[in-house]
């Protein structure tokens, strides 16, 4: 009961603001299925027409699996569509994020976001934390990062910076940066 009402919230969150902008046309479409072993499908995707003709989509997508430990994963996918009247000046942001639970208490959480703008601009960033629990307690978290910039202006002119870092604790124990820009490097 409380996994349908928090995706009659989730649905109503995502939907709700359509409404509160004047609009020539809006469509919503929602569904929920329900898995055997406690998880979830659900999916809803809503279109919007505004009085100058820009269209805006949005789609999500939830999938819940759970073990038998009790462990869930849970992988959430939204992407979001602007596109106005006229052509070749669409833009487009997909954020994809998976959250694994480990038995130790720890989790798996990797975030992606990808955009492409009208200039034909793709930034990709992804995100990876990686908690884990000892039989001490004591909490060890990775996190690595990689965000690549490509403008599409030529050959090789893309550009990444990554990060590394792990913390014991909450204290930083190792931490590894790398900018495109060799003077950024720390």
């Amino acid at each position: 009961m409380k996994i349908a009402i928090a995706l009659l919230a989730g649905t109503a969150a995502l939907t709700l603001p359509f409404y509160a902008f004047a609009a020539d046309s809006a469509n919503v479409d929602s569904s929920v299925q329900y898995k055997d072993n406690g998880g979830y499908n659900s999916s809803a995707t809503a279109k919007q027409t505004d009085a100058q003709g820009t269209e805006t989509t949005v789609k999500n997508s939830e999938n819940v699996d759970v073990d038998s430990n009790g462990n869930t994963t849970k992988h959430v996918k939204k992407e979001t569509v602007v596109d106005p009247k006229g052509l070749g000046n669409e833009k487009k942001q997909i954020k994809d994020v998976k959250v694994e639970q480990k038995s130790n208490g720890g989790s798996k959480k990797t975030v992606e976001t990808k955009s492409l703008n009208n200039a034909g601009t793709d930034v990709t960033t992804k995100s990876t934390t990686d908690t884990n629990v000892d039989s001490k307690g004591n909490v060890t978290k990775t996190t690595e990062s990689k965000k690549t910039v490509d403008p599409k202006t030529g050959l090789f002119s893309s550009k990444t910076a990554t990060s590394k870092t792990k913390t014991v604790n909450g204290q930083v124990v190792d931490e590894e940066k790398q900018s495109p820009n060799p003077t950024d490097n720390q």
